[in-house]
């Protein structure tokens, strides 16, 4: 269960949201701290730079021994003051005091108080303890003082003065605030914990949504599809996907039962012949020469015929599995030509011409572009009748393409039967008949040796007017 959650996209985007948030929270409130104790120790250099301008202002125009009221009259409140004499020694001093009045430890200042000490601003912890600190300024006065260190005493002369203000008003708001805003962070984290879970629980239902259909897809169901509300948002891309992937394996799958079908019953036909012919003559049924010869020769033509199947079915395979095919510049009027050529060979009374206008080069495989050539006459030579004229035409496309076209001038093929003319397997009513010879895959094998060419393979053709099957493929460049 815990690596469960542990791997759950839900808890992590939970702990992401509340740590980037815990980050945002904690950076803030450090540099929002570090900036206020920073203000308040420059207010308190400044109250010290003031007060030394108030100490050398009052000590240059008094004249009579400063004595404890008047030292104190100096000072603003939570102030310490230090009177030192030319030995370093403090003759006089206030008692250290914050701003409520309420006594605290003296800073812990050097003994004796070298030359130069605290000329600028420092900081000194308290005496016996290390808090709290101070901040120390020292200045000579520029002339003699005197003070009276307690009613009824000598005056002593002094010619430095130190200040100090504590920090500890500065420190106490510095950590009131980190225990404020400590708990203000934890309360804000636990209410980002809730809403966000909450959020995530709404956002993500779509995804546990396609994980059950996708379940039950797998399981059977395939005419299961995920609901997409927003097709426009990243969870509709990919229940939009999904179903995309989902509606071609569908058809896929149709087109692989089908495809199997159609291959059993195309088999049926000739393994039927040859097992017929073959139990006429080994149960002694045929005894005539002529009978046996003719048994043979049809066992022979069914093989054949099985033999050719079976090969265009194999190269339809490896059409579909994307197989490399060899890619090599090829003269397609070179193609043409020789096609034309066997075909004025096969049926030498069938008008047949050749319309090669210019050079014309494609890129690909030499011998799969020469079958396309052979099935398209093939297939022309087989259905139309007998001195209807056939052209073949090759040409370079004013967009960088070439194109292959077959055409005749015979009957045309109804509208339904030219839809479907480069399915496996299909064959219009007019192709079904004992003469015809063909397997249904010769249009289907040029239709996949386009495409594996990146190319297209389409016809043209209306009853009465004849057709035209062309192929396009790209250029040599």
């Amino acid at each position: 269960m815990a690596g469960a959650w542990r791997g759950s996209l839900r808890a992590r985007l939970m702990v992401g949201v509340v740590l980037l948030a815990a980050v945002g929270m904690v950076a803030v409130n450090a540099v929002s701290l570090i900036g206020l104790r920073l203000n308040l120790v420059d207010v308190a250099d400044a109250t010290l730079t003031k007060t030394r301008q108030t100490v050398q202002h009052r000590a240059h125009h008094r004249r009579r021994p400063v004595d404890e009221d008047n030292l104190n009259s100096l000072l603003p409140d939570g102030t310490y003051i230090a009177l030192v004499n030319n030995r370093g020694r403090v003759v006089a001093q206030t008692p250290a005091r914050d701003l409520d009045g309420r006594p605290r430890s003296r800073p812990d200042l050097p003994a004796p108080i070298p030359d130069g000490f605290a000329e600028h601003i420092v900081t000194l912890s308290a005496r016996d303890t290390p808090v709290p600190r101070y901040r120390i300024l020292s200045f000579p006065l520029g002339h003699s003082a005197t003070v009276r260190p307690s009613p009824g005493a000598a005056p002593q002369a002094f010619s430095r003065v130190v200040v100090a203000k504590s920090l500890q008003p500065a420190d106490d708001v510095v950590y009131w605030l980190i225990g404020s805003d400590s708990a203000a962070t934890l309360a804000v984290l636990g209410g980002i914990v809730l809403l966000s879970r909450g959020v995530l629980g709404v956002g993500l239902r779509p995804l546990r949504d396609m994980a059950a259909t996708a379940t039950a897809i797998a399981d059977g169901d395939l005419d299961q599809r995920i609901e997409v509300a927003r097709r426009h948002s990243e969870v509709g891309e990919v229940g939009t996907a999904l179903n995309r992937a989902f509606d071609e394996r569908q058809r896929s799958e149709e087109q692989l039962r089908q495809f199997v079908a159609n291959a059993s019953h195309e088999l049926r036909t000739p393994l039927t012949t040859i097992r017929g012919w073959a139990q006429l003559h080994l149960h002694g049924l045929a005894q005539d020469p002529a009978l046996i010869e003719r048994a043979m020769l049809r066992i022979e033509g069914e093989a054949a015929r099985m033999h050719s199947m079976v090969e265009e079915l194999l190269l339809l395979a490896r059409l579909d599995q994307g197989r490399p095919l060899a890619h090599a510049p090829v003269d397609l009027a070179a193609l043409a030509d020789e096609a034309v050529t066997d075909a004025r060979v096969v049926a030498p009374d069938r008008p047949l011409t050749l319309d090669v206008p210019d050079e014309v080069h494609t890129c690909g495989d030499e011998d799969r572009l020469r079958q396309v050539l052979q099935n398209l006459l093939s297939n022309a030579l087989r259905h139309t009748p007998p001195h209807t004229p056939v052209s073949v035409t090759a040409r370079a496309l004013p967009n960088g393409t070439t194109e292959l076209a077959v055409t005749d001038q015979g009957p045309g093929i109804p509208p339904e039967t030219a839809a479907r003319i480069f399915e496996r397997f299909y064959r219009g009513d007019e192709s079904r008949t004992p003469t015809s010879g063909g397997t249904g895959l010769g249009l289907s094998i040029v239709r996949s040796i386009a495409e594996a060419h990146n190319g297209t393979a389409t016809v043209h053709t209306s009853p009465g007017k004849g057709s035209t099957f062309r192929v396009t493929l790209p250029g040599a460049g």
